[in-house]
């Protein structure tokens, strides 16, 4: 092989890939093989041979991706070649592509384009002007709908007909969102791609000038292609069909929002003669967690390229299997586990300490990260989460939080502003900043210049609203005096304020969930007074243990925090050491997919679950450690949980069975570390 500093540090594989001069190429990357180098060191090949940069096309799929691309590339051919290259989204590419070709989407002048939130209003008032609205129903699985087909191709007469509900209503205002749009002369995200193709098929005079730019496309992640951005691609490729195509089948887990694996499956289909190369070197983890990988995505029942990871990093810890009693003793083992290894013990691989930034908590559901925070946030354990707003971060628990605050910290004007307001009581901004001037006037606080709104000039009905609301307030102020539970004041607060009224009045699956968050708080309030076991429990301290803004995690290494993360927010991610949580039935693979009466759900779909198991073993580097809870209790029945099948097939060498360290007391030094965390959050 030929040594430059283009190929210098290639394996043979990749040297394969970087040095493909002509024809369609498919590089199917495994996890961790290093496909963001193979494409660099092409582009740059590329160049060195002669192709402009401004005919070569690069597109990945996020903006930080493209932008690190064009990082490396400036290292490598420098600013001012790195900066003429096409690296873009598919998005990002749409825009220029129709802001070039404007005159051909019919419109005058130009085009403005609506973010989901735009998108979103379109639909909820075409669904007013229908009186669908009144039906309550999930708009973002309405809008869900109408994105998959506008990406497939099928227009708005060309939709079939569906029992399901959701099916039937995306149909009927599928036109109206499409008018409404061409109305403002706006584009929606799906538009940037499908719009672009439609000239490039019905305009060949545009389509040539297009492939007569470009010599040369690369796309990264094509595993996670639609059938738009597949049909872009073909679009835009020349007679020479110099495509080079980087994914892996076995990490396509998108297909609920129209990621097609058969992209990537039938490349050759799409572009015959092409060539192929595995990378199959994994340069990330240790043996035994690429032979978990390979033995769970062996099991794959649909077609796949075939491909076996290997080390390059050698023998490591087995992977740990560790079946715990129910959720919130899989909570407590990773708390104590992760205190553990940041200590050096002798879980740790090596017996070294290990960064909380290099340990992450994986999950299939955002929902099973509550149970997780909490514990965290108990321990004085610093983290972050990827993937989702955090629980206690979300409206609903926010505004009962509030409700709580404004029993105990009677000069907190944000929190009471919030809970006047939530849910809406007819006490208006006007109302509320007469009585911050009346307070600054009388030397009062906002919260008593709020009770004395008869003295002001304000609606009757702003008047008598704060007078129910502090009557509550007081209500639940004598509760706590008289050492009622801290559960049973909250429930009562939030009924006769009515807070609970207002989230039950919403009968969207949005509702529901917010209902079921607020009951999840009140489950961790139960928790918090059984953890004092007979001692009093004041609602300070509770909410002192909620909070994250303690002043010497303000101060600590912003980067040395756990990651908690789903597992589809972790593709791209690593960590030395990875917990994979909650690996049973119904929960990965997820009831949707393997229940026969969910009409949605098609047999390729535990595939993809299977694919997302594997993603979420690659993330990690030296150490894996597999939990399942074991039980579970609803509605006061305890049930049992099934260990998952993806845990079935692997290799005796590569795995063992873990004893839980959950149990064991702690050590003065993490007592220690515990008590520092609550008495700071006391202080806050």
């Amino acid at each position: 092989m030929a040594d430059d500093k283009f190929t210098r540090g290639l394996n043979r594989q990749q040297h394969e890939a970087v040095e493909h001069a002509q024809g369609p190429l498919l590089v199917l990357a495994g996890a961790g093989s290093g496909k963001t180098r193979v494409i660099t060191r092409r582009v740059a090949r590329l160049m060195q041979r002669g192709v402009s940069p401004k005919q070569i096309l690069a597109v990945s799929f996020t903006n930080k991706a493209a932008a690190e691309m064009r990082e490396r590339m400036a290292l490598l051919v420098g600013d001012a070649s790195a900066e003429r290259l096409w690296l873009s989204t598919f998005h990002s590419f749409g825009v220029r592509f129709l802001r070039e070709e404007n005159a051909a989407l019919g419109y005058d002048g130009r085009f403005v384009i609506f973010d989901q939130g735009d998108c979103m209003g379109i639909l909820r008032d075409v669904m007013r002007g229908t009186g669908v609205a009144a039906r309550n129903l999930d708009v973002p699985a309405v809008m869900t709908r109408i994105s998959l087909w506008k990406n497939a191709f099928i227009a708005p007469e060309d939709v079939k007909t569906s029992d399901f509900e959701y099916d039937q209503i995306a149909k009927e205002l599928y036109p109206l969102y499409e008018d409404q749009l061409r109305a403002m002369h706006a584009v929606d995200f799906d538009d940037l791609v499908v719009l672009p193709v439609r000239i490039l098929r019905d305009r060949e005079d545009i389509r040539a000038r297009w492939q007569q730019r470009f010599r040369h496309l690369l796309v990264d992640e094509f595993q996670d292609t639609n059938k738009s951005q597949l049909e872009l691609v073909r679009r835009l490729a020349n007679d020479q069909h110099n495509v080079c195509v980087v994914g892996d089948d076995d990490q396509s887990i998108y297909g609920w929002r129209g990621a097609d694996v058969s992209n990537i499956l039938e490349f050759e289909r799409y572009f015959p003669g092409a060539k192929i190369v595995k990378l199959e070197t994994n340069y990330r983890s240790r043996k035994p967690i690429l032979d978990i990988a390979n033995a769970a995505i062996a099991q794959s029942r649909g077609k796949r390229h075939e491909k076996t990871l290997v080390s390059a990093k050698g023998p490591g810890p087995k992977v740990r299997m560790v079946a715990l009693p129910d959720a919130a003793h899989e909570a407590k083992f990773l708390v104590s586990e992760i205190r553990a290894l940041s200590k050096g013990s002798d879980a740790s691989p090596g017996g070294e300490r290990v960064r909380f930034g290099n340990m992450a908590i994986l999950y299939r559901s955002n929902q099973q990260a509550r149970i997780l925070e909490e514990e965290l946030r108990i321990s004085g354990i610093p983290y972050q989460l990827f993937g989702g707003t955090q629980f206690f971060d979300r409206k609903e628990v926010k505004d009962a939080v509030a409700y709580l605050r404004v029993l105990v910290a009677p000069r907190d004007e944000l929190s009471l502003r919030r809970a006047l307001v939530n849910p809406s009581r007819g006490i208006g901004q006007q109302t509320m900043a007469r009585a911050r001037a009346h307070a600054s006037r009388t030397g009062i606080s906002f919260a008593e210049a709020m009770r004395q709104l008869d003295q002001l000039d304000v609606p009757t009905r702003a008047q008598g609203s704060a007078q129910r609301f502090f009557a509550a307030v007081d209500h639940a102020k004598g509760s706590l005096r008289e050492g009622r539970s801290l559960l049973d004041v909250t429930r009562t607060l939030l009924r006769s304020t009515g807070y609970m009224e207002s989230l039950e009045s919403d009968d969207s699956n949005h509702g529901k969930r917010r209902r079921d968050n607020l009951e999840f708080l009140m489950r961790a309030i139960e928790r918090y007074e059984s953890r004092s076991r007979g001692e009093r429990s004041t609602l300070p301290q509770f909410l002192n243990s909620l909070t994250l803004r303690a002043e010497e995690e303000e101060e600590s290494d912003p980067g040395n925090k756990v990651t908690l993360s789903s597992l589809h927010s972790s593709k791209g991610l690593e960590f030395d050491v990875v917990f994979f949580i909650g690996i049973v039935e119904g929960q990965l693979p997820h009831s949707r997919t393997t229940d026969p009466k969910v009409t949605e759900a098609a047999p390729t779909d535990v595939d993809e679950e299977r694919r997302l198991f594997y993603v979420g073993v690659t993330r990690a580097r030296e150490l894996l450690y597999l939990t399942r809870p074991e039980r579970r209790t609803m509605r006061g029945q305890v049930r049992p949980r099934v260990p998952s099948r993806f845990l079935e097939g692997f290799p005796d060498d590569a795995w063992e069975t873990y004893a839980p360290h959950g149990s064991r007391p702690m050590d003065s030094s993490e007592m220690a570390d515990m008590a520092s965390a609550l008495l700071a959050r006391l202080r806050d």
